[in-house]
Protein backbone atom coordinates (compact mmCIF):
# COMPACT_ATOMS: atom_id res chain seq x y z
CA UNK A 1 0.00 0.00 0.00
CA UNK A 2 0.74 3.15 -0.96
CA UNK A 3 1.96 5.79 1.79
CA UNK A 4 -0.72 8.64 1.94
CA UNK A 5 1.59 10.87 2.70
CA UNK A 6 3.47 9.77 -0.70
CA UNK A 7 0.23 10.39 -2.56
CA UNK A 8 -1.15 13.38 -1.40
CA UNK A 9 2.19 15.56 -2.28
CA UNK A 10 2.78 14.20 -5.55
CA UNK A 11 -0.89 14.66 -6.27
CA UNK A 12 0.16 18.39 -5.34
CA UNK A 13 2.78 18.65 -7.48
CA UNK A 14 0.62 17.70 -10.76
CA UNK A 15 -1.67 19.73 -10.58
CA UNK A 16 1.05 22.56 -9.88
CA UNK A 17 2.63 21.98 -12.88
CA UNK A 18 -0.98 21.12 -14.74
CA UNK A 19 -1.65 24.53 -13.32
CA UNK A 20 1.69 26.51 -14.42
CA UNK A 21 1.75 24.45 -17.74
CA UNK A 22 -1.40 25.97 -18.30
CA UNK A 23 -0.99 29.29 -17.46
CA UNK A 24 2.33 29.84 -19.48
CA UNK A 25 0.55 28.30 -22.73
CA UNK A 26 -2.33 30.69 -22.00
CA UNK A 27 -0.21 34.08 -21.75
CA UNK A 28 1.93 33.30 -24.57
CA UNK A 29 -1.17 31.56 -27.49
CA UNK A 30 -1.72 34.60 -28.27
CA UNK A 31 1.43 35.66 -29.36
CA UNK A 32 3.02 32.33 -30.77
CA UNK A 33 -0.33 30.64 -31.82
CA UNK A 34 -2.12 27.43 -30.34
CA UNK A 35 0.84 24.80 -31.67
CA UNK A 36 3.60 27.02 -31.23
CA UNK A 37 2.50 27.80 -27.73
CA UNK A 38 1.85 24.14 -26.79
CA UNK A 39 5.71 23.87 -27.58
CA UNK A 40 7.54 26.11 -26.14
CA UNK A 41 5.42 25.19 -23.01
CA UNK A 42 5.94 21.65 -22.89
CA UNK A 43 10.18 22.57 -23.80
CA UNK A 44 9.97 24.58 -21.13
CA UNK A 45 8.41 22.34 -18.66
CA UNK A 46 9.82 19.07 -19.67
CA UNK A 47 13.29 20.12 -18.32
CA UNK A 48 11.72 21.98 -15.42
CA UNK A 49 10.45 19.07 -14.06
CA UNK A 50 13.50 17.02 -14.30
CA UNK A 51 15.76 19.47 -12.83
CA UNK A 52 12.95 20.37 -9.46
CA UNK A 53 12.62 16.71 -9.64
CA UNK A 54 16.51 16.39 -9.23
CA UNK A 55 17.30 18.60 -6.80
CA UNK A 56 13.94 17.95 -3.93
CA UNK A 57 13.72 13.95 -4.48
CA UNK A 58 17.39 13.38 -4.94
CA UNK A 59 19.57 16.02 -3.65
CA UNK A 60 17.88 17.53 -0.98
CA UNK A 61 17.09 14.76 1.11
CA UNK A 62 20.71 13.54 0.53
CA UNK A 63 21.77 17.32 2.16
CA UNK A 64 19.33 16.97 5.00
CA UNK A 65 19.92 13.27 5.95
CA UNK A 66 23.95 14.48 5.95
CA UNK A 67 23.99 17.97 7.53
CA UNK A 68 25.43 19.12 4.11
CA UNK A 69 23.24 22.37 3.30
CA UNK A 70 26.30 24.02 1.80
CA UNK A 71 26.26 21.62 -0.90
CA UNK A 72 22.65 21.91 -1.76
CA UNK A 73 22.69 25.59 -2.19
CA UNK A 74 25.29 25.46 -4.26
CA UNK A 75 23.87 22.52 -6.67
CA UNK A 76 20.82 24.51 -6.77
CA UNK A 77 22.44 27.66 -7.55
CA UNK A 78 23.72 26.07 -10.41
CA UNK A 79 20.57 24.02 -11.83
CA UNK A 80 18.28 27.27 -11.35
CA UNK A 81 21.21 28.95 -13.81
CA UNK A 82 21.36 26.00 -16.11
CA UNK A 83 16.97 26.53 -16.03
CA UNK A 84 17.20 30.19 -16.48
CA UNK A 85 19.49 29.64 -19.55
CA UNK A 86 17.30 26.71 -21.08
CA UNK A 87 14.17 29.18 -20.61
CA UNK A 88 16.19 32.39 -21.61
CA UNK A 89 17.07 30.66 -24.57
CA UNK A 90 13.92 29.33 -25.81
CA UNK A 91 12.53 32.70 -25.64
CA UNK A 92 15.05 34.47 -27.53
CA UNK A 93 14.65 31.75 -30.30
CA UNK A 94 10.71 31.84 -30.34
CA UNK A 95 10.96 35.87 -29.52
CA UNK A 96 13.96 36.82 -32.28
CA UNK A 97 13.51 33.93 -34.92
CA UNK A 98 12.74 35.38 -37.79
CA UNK A 99 14.55 38.65 -37.16
CA UNK A 100 18.29 38.73 -38.67
CA UNK A 101 20.69 39.29 -36.08
CA UNK A 102 24.68 39.72 -35.57
CA UNK A 103 26.32 37.44 -33.12
CA UNK A 104 26.71 40.89 -31.25
CA UNK A 105 23.36 42.09 -31.62
CA UNK A 106 21.82 38.74 -29.93
CA UNK A 107 24.15 39.11 -27.26
CA UNK A 108 22.07 42.13 -25.41
CA UNK A 109 18.29 40.44 -26.20
CA UNK A 110 19.47 36.72 -24.84
CA UNK A 111 21.05 38.12 -21.89
CA UNK A 112 17.65 39.90 -21.23
CA UNK A 113 15.78 37.19 -21.54
CA UNK A 114 17.86 34.96 -19.37
CA UNK A 115 17.49 37.77 -16.09
CA UNK A 116 13.75 37.51 -17.14
CA UNK A 117 13.50 33.83 -17.24
CA UNK A 118 15.64 33.46 -13.89
CA UNK A 119 13.13 34.64 -11.25
CA UNK A 120 10.60 32.20 -13.09
CA UNK A 121 13.38 29.49 -12.41
CA UNK A 122 14.05 30.66 -9.23
CA UNK A 123 9.80 29.89 -8.07
CA UNK A 124 9.75 26.60 -9.98
CA UNK A 125 12.81 24.91 -7.91
CA UNK A 126 11.86 27.39 -5.03
CA UNK A 127 7.85 25.78 -4.54
CA UNK A 128 9.75 21.80 -5.56
CA UNK A 129 11.75 22.31 -2.69
CA UNK A 130 10.19 24.17 -0.70
CA UNK A 131 7.51 21.05 -0.44
CA UNK A 132 9.97 18.20 -0.35
CA UNK A 133 11.68 20.18 2.60
CA UNK A 134 8.38 20.85 3.97
CA UNK A 135 7.99 17.21 4.09
CA UNK A 136 11.55 16.01 5.18
CA UNK A 137 11.04 18.29 8.02
CA UNK A 138 7.21 16.97 9.17
CA UNK A 139 9.36 13.00 8.53
CA UNK A 140 12.51 14.24 10.55
CA UNK A 141 9.79 15.21 13.80
CA UNK A 142 7.87 12.40 13.63
CA UNK A 143 11.17 10.24 13.62
CA UNK A 144 12.37 12.41 16.45
CA UNK A 145 8.90 11.90 18.46
CA UNK A 146 8.86 8.36 17.83
CA UNK A 147 12.22 8.02 19.38
CA UNK A 148 11.24 10.45 22.25
CA UNK A 149 8.62 7.90 23.04
CA UNK A 150 10.66 4.83 22.42
CA UNK A 151 13.62 6.30 25.20
CA UNK A 152 10.87 6.74 27.31
CA UNK A 153 9.32 3.38 27.17
CA UNK A 154 12.93 2.05 27.49
CA UNK A 155 12.95 4.18 30.89
CA UNK A 156 9.89 3.07 32.12
CA UNK A 157 10.80 -0.76 30.82
CA UNK A 158 14.32 -0.03 32.44
CA UNK A 159 12.28 1.03 36.04
CA UNK A 160 9.92 -1.79 36.08
CA UNK A 161 13.27 -4.31 35.48
CA UNK A 162 15.10 -2.61 38.36
CA UNK A 163 12.21 -3.11 40.80
CA UNK A 164 12.49 -6.93 40.49
CA UNK A 165 8.67 -8.34 41.06
CA UNK A 166 9.78 -11.33 43.17
CA UNK A 167 12.19 -9.14 45.16
CA UNK A 168 9.22 -6.83 46.53
CA UNK A 169 6.73 -9.94 46.54
CA UNK A 170 8.86 -11.66 49.39
CA UNK A 171 9.83 -8.54 51.08
CA UNK A 172 6.17 -7.60 51.29
CA UNK A 173 5.64 -11.24 52.62
CA UNK A 174 7.80 -11.28 54.84
CA UNK A 175 7.42 -8.21 56.20
CA UNK A 176 3.82 -9.06 56.59
CA UNK A 177 5.09 -11.91 59.15
CA UNK A 178 7.19 -9.82 61.24
CA UNK A 179 4.49 -7.47 61.92
CA UNK A 180 2.71 -10.37 63.79
CA UNK A 181 6.13 -11.72 65.56
CA UNK A 182 9.07 -9.04 65.97
CA UNK A 183 7.16 -5.11 65.11
CA UNK A 184 10.38 -3.58 65.80
CA UNK A 185 12.40 -5.43 63.78
CA UNK A 186 9.24 -5.36 60.74
CA UNK A 187 9.95 -1.50 61.31
CA UNK A 188 12.80 -1.35 60.71
CA UNK A 189 12.84 -3.74 57.42
CA UNK A 190 9.99 -1.38 56.12
CA UNK A 191 12.36 1.57 56.62
CA UNK A 192 15.43 0.15 54.80
CA UNK A 193 12.87 -1.20 51.50
CA UNK A 194 11.25 1.99 51.64
CA UNK A 195 14.93 3.64 51.39
CA UNK A 196 15.73 1.33 48.07
CA UNK A 197 12.41 2.30 46.31
CA UNK A 198 13.09 6.00 46.83
CA UNK A 199 16.76 5.49 45.71
CA UNK A 200 15.01 3.27 42.62
CA UNK A 201 12.36 5.95 41.65
CA UNK A 202 14.12 9.01 41.89
CA UNK A 203 17.89 8.15 41.52
CA UNK A 204 18.20 5.55 39.29
CA UNK A 205 17.37 7.40 36.17
CA UNK A 206 20.79 9.92 36.57
CA UNK A 207 23.64 9.11 34.34
CA UNK A 208 25.47 9.00 37.45
CA UNK A 209 25.55 8.87 41.32
CA UNK A 210 27.88 9.17 43.94
CA UNK A 211 29.47 6.03 44.85
CA UNK A 212 28.65 6.59 48.45
CA UNK A 213 24.76 6.17 47.29
CA UNK A 214 25.15 3.33 45.07
CA UNK A 215 27.09 1.64 47.98
CA UNK A 216 24.55 2.52 50.67
CA UNK A 217 21.83 1.07 48.20
CA UNK A 218 23.50 -2.21 48.08
CA UNK A 219 24.08 -2.52 51.67
CA UNK A 220 20.03 -1.98 52.28
CA UNK A 221 19.37 -5.41 49.77
CA UNK A 222 21.94 -7.04 51.54
CA UNK A 223 20.41 -6.39 55.41
CA UNK A 224 17.23 -7.09 53.57
CA UNK A 225 18.09 -10.05 52.40
CA UNK A 226 20.41 -11.56 55.51
CA UNK A 227 17.25 -10.90 57.54
CA UNK A 228 15.17 -12.85 54.97
CA UNK A 229 17.30 -15.23 55.63
CA UNK A 230 18.28 -15.73 58.88
CA UNK A 231 20.34 -17.76 60.91
CA UNK A 232 20.57 -19.98 57.66
CA UNK A 233 23.17 -17.11 55.70
CA UNK A 234 26.32 -15.75 57.26
CA UNK A 235 27.16 -12.35 55.79
CA UNK A 236 31.03 -11.12 56.04
CA UNK A 237 30.70 -7.46 54.10
CA UNK A 238 33.59 -5.45 53.80
CA UNK A 239 33.52 -2.06 52.49
CA UNK A 240 37.20 0.47 52.37
CA UNK A 241 36.71 3.64 50.62
CA UNK A 242 39.40 6.14 50.57
CA UNK A 243 38.49 8.50 47.67
CA UNK A 244 35.70 10.73 48.43
CA UNK A 245 33.36 12.49 45.77
CA UNK A 246 33.55 9.29 43.16
CA UNK A 247 30.73 8.38 40.98
CA UNK A 248 29.12 5.51 39.75
CA UNK A 249 26.03 4.40 36.84
CA UNK A 250 23.88 3.44 38.85
CA UNK A 251 22.26 0.15 39.60
CA UNK A 252 25.23 -1.42 37.74
CA UNK A 253 26.66 -3.60 40.77
CA UNK A 254 23.50 -4.92 41.90
CA UNK A 255 23.10 -7.66 39.82
CA UNK A 256 26.12 -9.21 40.50
CA UNK A 257 24.71 -9.11 44.20
CA UNK A 258 20.95 -10.39 43.29
CA UNK A 259 22.77 -13.17 41.86
CA UNK A 260 24.66 -14.17 44.43
CA UNK A 261 21.63 -14.27 47.21
CA UNK A 262 19.53 -16.50 44.35
CA UNK A 263 22.21 -19.13 43.79
CA UNK A 264 23.50 -19.57 47.31
CA UNK A 265 23.36 -22.48 49.08
CA UNK A 266 20.56 -22.23 51.77
CA UNK A 267 20.14 -25.88 54.16
CA UNK A 268 18.91 -26.44 57.51
CA UNK A 269 22.02 -28.57 58.28
CA UNK A 270 24.11 -27.02 56.92
CA UNK A 271 25.98 -23.51 57.65
CA UNK A 272 25.85 -21.16 54.24
CA UNK A 273 27.97 -17.95 53.94
CA UNK A 274 28.77 -15.24 51.52
CA UNK A 275 31.40 -13.19 51.95
CA UNK A 276 31.03 -8.95 50.24
CA UNK A 277 34.30 -6.85 50.00
CA UNK A 278 34.53 -3.54 48.33
CA UNK A 279 37.80 -1.11 48.36
CA UNK A 280 38.83 1.47 46.16
CA UNK A 281 42.12 2.87 46.05
CA UNK A 282 43.01 5.75 43.53
CA UNK A 283 39.63 5.64 41.96
CA UNK A 284 39.89 1.88 41.27
CA UNK A 285 36.90 0.10 42.66
CA UNK A 286 37.17 -3.72 43.43
CA UNK A 287 34.17 -5.43 44.25
CA UNK A 288 34.62 -8.92 45.15
CA UNK A 289 31.29 -11.12 46.28
CA UNK A 290 31.76 -15.03 47.26
CA UNK A 291 28.83 -16.96 48.23
CA UNK A 292 28.46 -20.93 48.93
CA UNK A 293 26.74 -23.38 46.33
CA UNK A 294 27.83 -25.85 44.34
CA UNK A 295 29.26 -26.91 41.17
CA UNK A 296 26.07 -27.46 38.80
CA UNK A 297 28.13 -27.92 35.23
CA UNK A 298 31.56 -27.76 34.02
CA UNK A 299 30.73 -25.00 31.67
CA UNK A 300 28.76 -22.57 34.45
CA UNK A 301 31.25 -19.82 33.99
CA UNK A 302 31.00 -19.57 30.44
CA UNK A 303 27.34 -20.12 30.66
CA UNK A 304 27.54 -17.24 33.26
CA UNK A 305 28.82 -14.42 31.49
CA UNK A 306 27.18 -15.10 28.43
CA UNK A 307 23.67 -15.63 29.58
CA UNK A 308 23.15 -14.74 32.81
CA UNK A 309 24.95 -11.63 33.04
CA UNK A 310 24.66 -10.71 29.14
CA UNK A 311 22.47 -6.85 30.09
CA UNK A 312 25.59 -6.20 32.48
CA UNK A 313 28.05 -6.56 30.27
CA UNK A 314 26.86 -4.88 27.75
CA UNK A 315 26.18 -1.81 30.13
CA UNK A 316 30.08 -2.02 31.30
CA UNK A 317 30.86 -1.88 28.07
CA UNK A 318 28.30 1.38 27.34
CA UNK A 319 29.94 2.94 30.78
CA UNK A 320 32.99 1.75 31.00
CA UNK A 321 34.43 0.78 27.44
CA UNK A 322 38.45 -0.74 28.48
CA UNK A 323 37.93 0.78 32.06
CA UNK A 324 37.03 -2.15 33.76
CA UNK A 325 37.63 -6.03 34.38
CA UNK A 326 34.70 -8.81 35.07
CA UNK A 327 35.95 -12.71 36.11
CA UNK A 328 34.23 -15.41 37.57
CA UNK A 329 35.70 -18.39 39.07
CA UNK A 330 34.32 -21.36 40.49
CA UNK A 331 35.19 -24.33 42.85
CA UNK A 332 33.09 -27.42 44.41
CA UNK A 333 32.43 -25.24 47.39
CA UNK A 334 31.77 -21.38 45.74
CA UNK A 335 31.06 -19.10 43.43
CA UNK A 336 33.31 -15.83 43.55
CA UNK A 337 32.83 -12.68 41.21
CA UNK A 338 34.82 -9.96 40.85
CA UNK A 339 34.87 -6.69 39.31
CA UNK A 340 37.20 -4.25 39.11
CA UNK A 341 36.15 -0.31 37.46
CA UNK A 342 37.94 2.67 36.63
CA UNK A 343 36.22 5.32 38.40
CA UNK A 344 38.95 8.28 38.38
CA UNK A 345 37.46 9.87 35.04
CA UNK A 346 33.66 9.61 36.08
Amino acid sequence: MLNTKYLYRHLFLLIFWAALWFVVWIQIKQDLGTSVALLYTSSVMVVAIAIAKILSDNILPKALKTKQMKSFILQAICFTLLLALWMGTLDFFFIYSDQHLSAKERITPLLVQFYKALISSLLMNGTACGIRFYQEHADIQQEHNRLEQLVLENQIKSLQDQINPHFMFNVLNHIQKLMKKNIKQADYLLLKFSDMLRYQLYESNLSNVLLSRELQYLEDFITIEKIRCGDWLTIHSHCRISTSGLRIVPLILIPFVENAFKHVALHPDQLSEMTIDFQEEKGWLRFTIRNSGQVTSVDTTEKYTQAAFQHITKRLNLHYANKYRFTVEQTAHYFTQFVQIDLSQS
